[in-house]
């Protein structure tokens, strides 16, 4: 398994833009956590039309038991269905969830994007995996 800050291949961006908002950060229910490690996106359904096919790399920036932040070199719609393959050192089976783009934000440098992913399909054995990279053994109640 790649190292969790690897660096991944450049893509060019396409889709609707929306930033995030301070409104938006104040929403979350889930505490969040830095998680810099590697996942994948691949656009499900109708939304799968509209760039190129297949798994996306992307580099994590943030989790929790709602979402997540990453980084891509390629920006997807907002509303966009997501498969995402989460990759963490901790957790070698990986987590998968579905999700949906939130939000996207063009970052200062390169043609990189951050993008924000709210889960909306997260079975019982991909919430415990997340679960344990938010809350360590350590600190569970």
């Amino acid at each position: 398994m790649p190292g969790c800050r690897e660096a991944f291949r450049s893509i060019r961006p396409f889709g609707v833009f929306m930033a995030a908002s301070e409104a938006d950060a104040d929403r979350r229910s889930y505490e969040r956590v830095t998680w810099d490690c590697h996942a994948r996106l691949m656009q499900l359904g109708s939304d799968a039309g509209g760039g190129a096919p297949g798994m996306h790399p992307v580099l994590g920036r943030n989790i929790s038991e709602g979402g997540l932040q990453v980084w891509a070199d390629r920006m997807f719609a907002v509303r966009s269905r997501l498969l995402v393959e989460m990759e963490a050192p901790e957790i070698p089976e990986g987590i998968q969830a579905v999700g949906s783009v939130a939000w996207v934000s063009p970052s200062t440098s390169e043609e990189r994007w951050l993008l924000g992913i709210e889960f909306s399909d997260v079975g019982d054995t991909a919430l415990a995996r997340i679960r344990s990279i938010v809350r360590p053994t350590g600190e569970r109640n």
